[in-house]
């Protein structure tokens, strides 16, 4: 017994890790381990750094162009759109946004599917810089979301949630 506990802590002090020695988490969240599931982690980041960078070029890859949002609303078709529509959204990102600061805590990975659908659950805290007029304002946005993943092609692209 004692051997063992001194193998899993040099293996720890290493910077290495095995099953016997407890669980390996996605970097910077408490979702335990898969390769697919850290791939799809760092689909975040890229993400989160498009915006923070309005890169609308790095959105548009991202996204499917099966894309659909119902803007969380289930019941009201109204505020609906597919990717014509975030089309649109990534022209205001682009033409009325100056600034914008975005931090995302994942809280879960779920794949599915047999690995050709995946969600990404997420807390996220929006900061954004806009014109109305000649003044500029912040505007500060807090929620929780979920982006939904497909696999299209070998590729993981998001379906909603953007």
């Amino acid at each position: 017994m004692r051997l063992s506990t001194l193998t899993c802590a040099l293996l720890l002090a290493a910077g290495l890790t095995t099953a016997g020695c407890g669980p390996r988490y996605v970097k910077g969240t408490e979702v335990e381990y898969t390769a697919e599931r850290q791939h799809l982690a760092d689909l975040v980041e890229r993400y989160r750094l498009a915006m923070e960078q309005r890169d609308v070029n790095a959105l548009r890859e991202l996204a499917s162009d099966d894309y659909y949002e119902n803007a969380s609303t289930t019941t009201d078709p109204e505020d609906d759109y597919g990717h014509a529509g975030l089309e649109r959204v990534f022209t205001d990102l682009i033409n009325n946004v100056k600034d914008v600061k975005y931090e995302v805590e994942i809280t879960d990975i779920q794949v599915m599917g047999e690995g050709k659908s995946a969600h990404v659950d997420l807390e996220y805290t929006g900061k954004y810089l806009y014109t109305i007029g000649e003044q500029d304002r912040w505007q500060t946005v807090s929620d929780k979301n979920r982006l939904s993943f497909r696999k299209e092609k070998d590729q993981w692209r998001i379906v909603s949630g953007m």
